[in-house]
C-alpha cells in the first residue's frame, strides 16, 4: 500500500526537527476491542426517560455497561496474558513503538528531547504491555515501586545513558503515556490518589459477579435504538446483583462512554489536566501530531486540536482514515474549508484497491506504509551521508 514520497518526505523532515505526538483511538485495537457503538448516545437517551422507574433505568444502563464490559473491558486479561487472539494486535503496537524508537534514535537534531507523547483515549492495556514487550523507556506518570502513585508531574523527564568505562552520555529516547480517558490499570479507592493495579483487579471481580439471564437485555447492538431498549427491558425483572455490578463498575478509573462522563472528581481533573498538556504540545513550534484510529467524536479533543491548527502554522496534523468515507467525515468535522486556516491538518488515505475491493488503512497498514518507510528513508540518507 505505497504512500506518495510527496507526502512521506515532509512526514520525515517534521519527525527529524520537530516535537512528536501521537494521538490514537480505538480503532487501533480493533478487531479485537470493538468500537463503542451506540452505546454513549443510548446512555444520554436513557437520561432523558422521566417516565421510566429507577428500577427499570438500572436494567438498561446495566445492561449497557455490561455489553461495553465483555466486548471491551473484560478482554483486556487476554491481553495481560498475551493470549493467541490479542497477539496479532499487540504485535501492530509493539512495531509501532519499535519504529518510532529507531526514528528517534536516528535523529540529528540535539536540542529537540528524543521524546514522543502517546496521547490516548484507550481505556484497555495495549500500550502498556506493548511499552513493556517493546524494552523501549517509557514513563506513564506514576513514580515508585511498592505503591505507585500517578502524578502529571512525572511526566516530560529525560533518560540519559552513560558507558560503563567512560563518560560519554546519550540521551535515551522516552515515550510519555497520557491516557485521557485514564485506563484499566488506574484504580482510586478514595478519590484522592490514582494507583497502579497491574493484576485489573476490578476486571476480575466484574467478572465473578453473575447476573440472572431474565434480569438485563441482551442482544444489543449499533442499531439498538433507546425505544426498542425499553421495550425489552419491560420483560427483565429487577435483581439485586444489578446494584453490585454497578458498584463495582464504579470504582473504575475510567471516563464513562456517557456525557456525563465522570464518576469521580480526581479522574474529572486528571482529564482535564491532560488535555491541557495535550494542548500546549500542539502550541509548541514545529510540532507534528499523527492521529490514528480516532475518530474525534470527543468534542474537547476536537476543539482544541483545531484551536492549535488554526494558532500554531507550524503545527503539522496527519489523520490516517480508515476508509473513503472517513475522509469526509473528518472534512466535516472540521468544517475543514471554512474553519482550517493554515493548510496543516492532512487527511492521509491510499487511493490503491484491491481488485475492486478497497483497502483498510489500519494499524498495521500505517506501520508498513507510514513509520516504516519513514524509517527506511532515514537509513537511506545515513549511508548516503557516511
Amino acid at each position: 500500500m505505497p504512500i506518495d514520497n510527496e507526502v512521506l518526505q515532509p512526514m520525515l523532515d517534521a519527525v527529524q526537527d520537530g516535537n512528536i505526538n501521537i494521538l490514537m483511538g480505538s480503532g487501533s485495537s480493533v478487531p479485537f476491542l470493538p468500537t463503542l457503538g451506540n452505546i454513549e448516545e443510548l446512555l444520554t437517551s436513557l437520561e432523558k426517560q422521566p417516565s421510566l422507574s429507577d428500577k427499570k433505568k438500572k436494567i438498561i444502563r446495566v445492561s449497557l455497561y455490561k455489553k461495553y464490559f465483555d466486548d471491551v473491558l473484560a478482554k483486556n486479561i487476554e491481553i495481560l496474558k498475551r493470549s493467541t487472539a490479542a497477539k496479532t494486535i499487540s504485535d501492530n503496537y509493539e512495531a509501532f513503538l519499535k519504529h518510532l524508537n529507531k526514528l528517534l534514535l536516528a535523529r540529528k537534531s540535539t536540542v529537540l528531547a528524543k521524546q514522543v507523547n502517546l496521547f490516548t483515549t484507550n481505556v484497555d492495556i495495549f500500550l502498556e504491555k506493548a511499552l513493556e514487550e517493546a524494552r523501549v523507556e517509557y514513563n506513564d506518570g506514576f513514580s515508585g515501586r511498592f505503591d505507585p502513585i500517578f502524578n502529571l508531574s512525572n511526566f516530560k523527564k529525560s533518560a540519559y545513558k552513560k558507558s560503563l568505562h567512560y563518560d560519554n552520555k546519550s540521551e535515551i529516547p522516552m515515550f510519555n503515556l497520557l491516557k485521557m480517558h485514564g485506563s484499566l490499570v488506574w484504580q482510586s479507592e478514595d478519590d484522592e490518589q490514582i494507583k497502579f493495579s497491574p493484576s485489573l483487579e476490578l476486571i476480575r471481580k466484574l467478572k465473578e459477579i453473575k447476573i440472572p439471564a431474565n434480569a438485563f437485555v441482551k442482544d444489543i447492538n449499533e442499531r439498538t435504538t433507546i425505544s426498542e431498549l425499553i421495550e425489552k427491558a419491560s420483560n427483565a425483572s429487577f435483581h439485586e446483583s444489578l446494584n453490585a455490578f454497578m458498584t463495582t463498575y464504579d470504582k473504575l478509573c475510567i471516563v464513562n462512554p456517557t456525557k456525563e462522563k465522570f464518576q469521580m472528581t480526581l479522574l474529572n481533573r486528571a482529564y482535564y489536566e491532560i488535555l491541557r498538556l495535550y494542548s500546549n504540545e500542539l502550541e509548541k513550534e514545529n510540532t507534528i501530531l499523527f492521529v490514528m484510529g480516532f475518530s474525534f467524536a470527543d468534542e474537547h479533543i476536537r476543539e482544541i486540536t483545531l484551536r492549535a491548527a488554526n494558532s500554531n502554522p507550524t503545527l503539522k496534523i496527519y489523520i490516517f482514515a480508515r476508509q473513503s468515507s472517513s475522509v469526509e467525515r473528518f472534512k466535516k468535522k472540521f468544517d475543514y474549508f471554512k474553519q482550517v486556516k493554515y493548510d496543516n491538518i492532512q487527511i492521509v488515505r491510499p487511493s490503491q484497491t484491491d481488485g475492486g475491493t478497497e483497502i483498510e488503512f489500519g494499524f498495521k497498514e500505517i506501520n508498513e506504509s507510514i513509520f516504516e518507510q519513514l524509517l527506511k528513508k532515514t537509513s537511506s540518507v545515513q549511508q548516503i551521508e557516511t
